[in-house]
This record gives structure tokens, sequence and C-alpha cells, in this order.
């Protein structure tokens, strides 16, 4: 399940929140009531390890 980022409009609390991508977005704010919005952060994703594809960076693995 993806983690996502809201911002209140009224007290601008940040929070991140774990919810699944078909459940509805989260409107009010907990901490004051106000409306809340989505934000988008700039998260990087990373596959690391042997096997993803033939350029990458391998470990040799002693058997």
């Amino acid at each position: 399940m993806p983690v996502y980022e809201y911002q209140c409009e009224k007290c601008k609390e940040n929070f991140e929140f774990l919810q699944k991508v078909s459940d509805p977005p989260l409107e009010t704010c907990e901490k004051c009531g106000g409306k809340i919005n989505k934000s988008f952060n700039t998260m990087n994703f990373h596959l690391y390890g042997p096997g993803f594809y033939s350029t990458d960076n391998k470990k040799k693995y002693l058997k």
C-alpha cells in the first residue's frame, strides 16, 4: 500500500497516511478540522540487487 502525503490548508500541518489506491482521499485534518490536499513529494524509487537488468552492478555471490 502506498503512503500519501497531505497538507492542511488551515494549520499548514504536513502528515503521511497509509491507504489503498482504491480508498477515497482524506478531506479533513484530524488536528484542526480544516480542508486538506494531497501533496506530491520527490521520492525516488530504486531497485537494488541482482537480476533486474543485465547492465546492473551485480554482486558476485560465493557458492
